[in-house]
């Protein structure tokens, strides 16, 4: 019998959370054929067996936090077929015929016995999947190992997925009895917590608890970075870029953070010292199937705002799809948080840790004000930046976002920086 242990993952990493399982006690597996998903510092990784054989024991349960170097799974290597327990539930009912026709009376015995329901042998090689393609194809009982990927490398995409449910013909469920209980509409349920929403919840209260937030609020009259980007939108389209408000936004940052240094930072919590960082490298809040990532994009001073918009398009959706690599999450000084697509006024973001600042952006909306003593529909947007007391005074902030209200009003100013 084989006991593999969780092996070093990464460099760094002592330990990681089992989220899923993706194989059962009894099932045969191949060398390198994922066995579990295990997510460590925001990243997913898939882990593999080491060697043929049937599943023996599985040592840990979903949510367990595993060290290095701890029993994850047994496999027994020498071509016996499924585990013994599986067998004895089998055999060990051997009930009398006597007391089988009195119970061919009910509507479940009447059925044929269920089956257990075969493992397929897999295909040669490692089957290239997604966790979310995984979960899916988990969800709708489809045997990766026998679908031929259309993707890249012969991975297998949601549509292969989709495509394998529909030809393959589902089984007869096997229904129980049915029995007259309470409905479950008013019971209360328990949801673990597990996976990223577990880490996102260890960082929140990092977060809350090292760094004393304060949350500066101001209003910034967008009108004219509202028209500029409508102007340049088809622009980039012809260069098969989708221009957002977030470039321009991250131009006015960077180009802000020079008179601001100590916003664009990092706290070392051990030294208890401030960081200042060179190069503005902005996060991005996401928010995905998964939960909430922050991909960051990278030395923003010397992009353009169409290169940045690209580069922003394109983490994104790779962080969407669950193809983001781990240092693309790490590195950030600054992170902006936008929720203006879907709604609301302004919120009170929690400062991304060890960063010391981030930037709220809500929704533009029209709202009448007063311009020379007229009252005209103007494009206004909140701003509602969170700040790190320790390092940041309330007069440091008001000063930084009346600098940046300044450019996002007059958004042409960015000509005067552009690289």
């Amino acid at each position: 019998m084989f006991v593999f242990e969780l092996p070093e993952v990464g460099e760094g990493v002592i330990e990681g959370e089992l989220v899923k399982w993706l194989v059962s006690v009894g099932d045969t597996v191949q060398e390198d054929q994922p066995i579990c998903e295990l997510m460590t510092d925001k990243a997913t990784i898939e882990i593999s067996s080491p060697k043929n054989g049937v599943v023996h024991k599985l040592h840990c349960g979903i949510g367990d936090i595993i060290e290095v170097h701890t029993p994850l799974i047994e496999i027994d290597t020498d071509g016996s077929a499924p585990a013994p327990v599986v067998k004895k539930e089998e055999k060990s009912p051997a009930p009398p015929p006597k007391k089988e026709e009195p119970q061919t009376s009910t509507s479940v015995p009447s059925q044929p016995a269920p089956q257990p329901v075969p493992v397929n042998t897999p295909n040669s090689g490692k089957v290239l999947a997604s966790p979310a393609v995984r979960a899916m194809a988990n969800k709708e009982g489809v045997n990766l190992s026998n679908i031929h990927g259309t993707g890249k490398g012969g991975r297998i995409t949601r549509s292969d997925v989709a495509s394998a449910r529909t030809s393959t013909p589902s089984p007869t469920p096997i229904r129980p009895p049915a029995i007259q209980s309470a409905p479950l509409q008013g019971q209360d349920e328990e949801v673990k917590i597990i996976g990223l929403r577990r880490k996102i919840a260890e960082k929140m209260v990092e977060s809350v608890q090292r760094a004393p937030h304060f949350t500066y609020v101001d209003e910034v009259d967008a009108t004219e970075l509202v028209a500029l980007r409508k102007s340049l939108k088809s622009l980039a389209q012809d260069k098969g870029v989708k221009l957002t408000y977030l470039p321009f936004i991250m131009k006015a940052l960077a180009i802000t953070f020079s008179d601001f240094p100590t916003i664009n930072a990092n706290m070392n919590e051990e030294a208890f010292s401030l960081i200042l960082r060179s190069s503005v490298n902005i996060g991005i809040a996401t928010d995905t199937p998964q939960g909430l990532f922050v991909p960051v994009v990278k030395d923003v001073q010397s992009k353009t705002i169409l290169e940045l918009a690209h580069e922003i398009n394109d983490i994104t959706t790779r962080t969407r799809e669950n193809r983001v690599q781990i240092h693309e999450l790490q590195g950030g000084t600054f992170t902006i948080t936008s929720v203006g697509n879907i709604g609301g006024r302004f919120a009170t973001p929690i400062i991304n840790h060890p960063e010391v600042a981030i930037l709220g952006v809500n929704q533009i909306h029209d709202r009448p004000m007063v311009i020379n003593g007229e009252i005209v529909a103007r494009k206004m947007m909140y701003l509602s930046p969170s700040f790190d007391h320790r390092v940041i005074d309330g007069a440091v902030a008001a000063r930084f976002v009346s600098a940046l209200k300044l450019i996002l009003e007059h958004p042409q100013r960015l000509l005067l920086e552009l690289r």
